[in-house]
């Protein structure tokens, strides 16, 4: 009987030791694409076969860059940049005049994501596209934070959240007086701590939730 516990207790070990392993591995995701910037062009190689290069204009500055694993993005002072392993092609989205000041960029392997004192930008690496949200007049930008699965940024007013191979941002208001108090953002999870409310968004969801603290 003691010999059949110890067999089921190892069973039962080896099976959490192999879930997290195999957890693991499909959290690692290798960077397929590397960026550079060289004589007035911006290069993206994909998988270390393809190169695609792109032209930069007569006094274009790159102010950011990055890749994480099907992306890879460039910010200039009047365009931002993103092309994934899918689409094989620069993707180009053209700025407002001193619109790049301030402006912040996270990039995850599925989402880069650019916020502005304007607008909130995201791309999404399965359906090549820009997606916009506005953000109010006078807002003030709190987190602006891409991982795996979901993007989040948060302003004084409100959080906007995508999921990957999601159509458009959703968004939940802050309440009057409502304070933003901790923003955390995992693989497939957003959970934003407010005075008042723990808000969370969830990936597969698509949509915020709201949990009352008072």
């Amino acid at each position: 009987m003691l010999r059949c516990r110890k067999i089921i207790t190892i069973l039962i070990y080896l099976s959490i030791l192999a879930s997290t392993m195999c957890s693991y591995a499909e959290e690692e995701i290798e960077d397929l694409i590397y960026i550079a910037e060289s004589n007035g062009k911006i290069i993206a190689i994909i998988e270390g076969i393809k190169t695609v290069p792109f032209d930069l204009r007569s006094k274009e500055k790159v102010l950011w860059s990055g890749s994480s694993g099907y992306l890879g993005a460039f910010l200039t002072n009047y365009r931002f940049f993103v092309i994934s392993t899918s689409s094989g092609a620069w993707k180009v989205l053209h700025l407002k005049s001193n619109e790049s000041e301030k402006a912040i960029v996270s990039l995850s392997p599925f989402i880069a994501l650019l916020a502005t004192k304007d607008r909130v930008i995201g791309y999404d690496a399965s359906s090549n596209q820009f997606i916009e949200t506005q953000i109010p007049l006078d807002d003030e930008l709190i987190v602006t934070e891409a991982e795996k699965h979901v993007a989040v940024v948060v302003t004084s007013s409100r959080a906007f959240a995508l999921a990957a191979k999601s159509s458009s941002f959703t968004e939940v208001r802050l309440r009057i007086r409502e304070t933003v108090e901790e923003v955390k953002v995992t693989s497939s999870k957003a959970t934003v701590r407010t005075s008042d409310r723990l808000l969370t968004f969830e990936a597969s969801g698509f949509t915020w939730h709201e949990y009352r603290l008072n």
